[in-house]
């Protein structure tokens, strides 16, 4: 009997065990997907907080981070049947430095016809269209939504030169509308091409009463592909796919821990320290009028009981009375008659 219920027990377990052996993959990928996602999450938060820190407390400029590779999917190990990632995008030039290119090839071209929508300058340096071209588009995008632009920068920028003008007021509107690379003002372009007029050698733009209603639907209709997407990937388990490699595992959650660069870090210490002198100095401050505050009130308060002992008639029957002894500048400041 033991021995019959022994080998059923074996039987169950190994039976159990096989399930297991199916159903831990399957979960292993299931928590990591939901893992990573919130990683990820804080991550970009991490970093966000980091651009708000730099440029509107510190006020220098912010770029990202060479460790933000991560979140593009830089070493990051594939799941078991995780096809293979496409090579990261993350190389491609900012939207400023990309701009400052267009404006620049642009002057050089000279200010003439459009030229030609695709050139050899967009084929080579990742640009669809001609410097002119795109220059004109960003031309108009800035005389057109001139509004994303604080007044303040407006009237700093006024000395410069009409380029580095425009180069300024491009990145505020680029950090508005969500352009953040090369491809995307591609894309902007795009929008402020006539219809129909892609594929002609020099085409026509956009009526300026039609920019705002052109950058509502670039803003629209979806991010840059070259972003890091938010959404949760979907990882479908394969069963006949092979046992993956765990060695770098530990050092792809690590390189998501560190997303902040150390440099970083440090400024963020150091103006943790700034402002908490700051806010002792302050707290010393509050304390400091509110010390004089009572100290006003209390001289008030002596003020009156001083007026009120001296201009009693109880002095008029003394042979000495208090206003004889007082100095005259202090009757003349409680306004009584000697």
């Amino acid at each position: 009997m033991c021995t019959n219920a022994s080998l059923i027990s074996l039987k169950s377990f190994r039976r159990s065990q096989n399930i297991s052996k199916q159903q831990t993959p399957k979960k292993f990928i299931d928590v990591w997907v939901m893992n990573e996602e919130e990683a990820t999450e804080l991550a970009r938060k991490v970093l966000d907080e980091d651009r708000i820190i730099f440029t509107q407390q510190i006020g220098l400029e912010w770029a990202m981070p060479e460790t933000s590779k991560v979140l593009d999917g830089e070493g990051r190990p594939l799941l078991a049947g995780e096809p293979a990632k496409v090579t990261s995008t993350s190389s491609l030039k900012s939207a400023k430095a990309a701009a400052d290119d267009i404006i620049r090839a642009a002057s050089e071209a000279g200010s003439g016809n459009l030229e030609q929508s695709r050139s050899t300058f967009g084929t080579d340096r990742g640009h669809i269209y001609s410097p002119v071209l795109i220059k004109s588009v960003l031309e108009l995008l800035c005389a057109e939504a001139d509004f994303l632009v604080e007044k303040k920068l407006v009237h700093l920028l006024t000395p410069l030169e009409h380029d580095e003008r425009l180069l300024m007021k491009l990145d505020s509107i680029f950090k508005a509308i969500g352009v953040e690379t090369e491809e995307d003002i591609n894309r902007l372009t795009e929008y402020f091409i006539m219809k129909g007029d892609e594929t002609n050698d020099s085409p026509s733009l956009i009526h300026p009463n039609q920019v705002l209603k052109a950058i509502r639907l670039f803003v629209s209709e979806g991010a840059s592909p070259n972003r890091v997407l938010t959404q949760k990937p979907t990882v479908e388990f394969d069963e006949t796919a092979a046992e993956r490699d765990s060695g770098n595992d530990a050092n792809y959650w690590q390189h998501l821990a560190q997303i902040l660069p150390k440099t970083h870090e440090r400024k963020w210490d150091a103006l943790l320290a700034g402002i908490q002198k700051y806010h002792n100095v302050l707290t010393h401050r509050s304390k400091l009028i509110e010390e004089t505050d009572k100290l006003q009130n209390q001289n008030s308060e002596l003020r009156m009981l001083l007026q009120q002992y001296i201009g009693s008639r109880v002095n008029q029957d003394l042979q000495i009375p208090p206003t004889h002894t007082i100095p005259t500048e202090m009757l003349r400041d409680y306004a009584i008659e000697s």
